[in-house]
């Protein structure tokens, strides 16, 4: 796998980028590779306890086909904080990418 990028085929929670990383987040493009349906994501902040988990995004739909793009106060302190990805609907395609 190339650094920063992660391919996801099913509805879970996953790690991007996990704390003591030493990972710079400036920018994220989380695309709905899926031809026929649409995805849900959530993107957060973790610091290990997932009453402080910190949501950038959260229940946001992905239609077919489409791209979100967050390049504005993405960043995330990876000395302290992990960052995650939940992903839900029938069948999740995406693959994010992190610069």
């Amino acid at each position: 796998m190339e650094r920063g990028l992660t391919n996801i085929s099913s509805a879970t929670t996953t790690t991007l980028v996990d704390f003591d990383s030493d990972t710079q987040v400036s920018k994220i493009n989380i695309s709905n590779n899926s031809g026929s349906n649409a995805v849900i994501v959530s993107l957060f902040k973790h610091d290990g306890t997932t009453s402080n988990d910190a949501y950038l995004i959260k229940f946001v739909t992905i239609p077919v086909g489409a791209s979100l793009v967050l390049d504005d106060n993405v960043n995330v302190d990876t000395s302290i904080l992990s960052l995650k990805i939940t992903t839900e609907g029938t069948s999740p395609d995406v693959s994010v990418m992190i610069e």
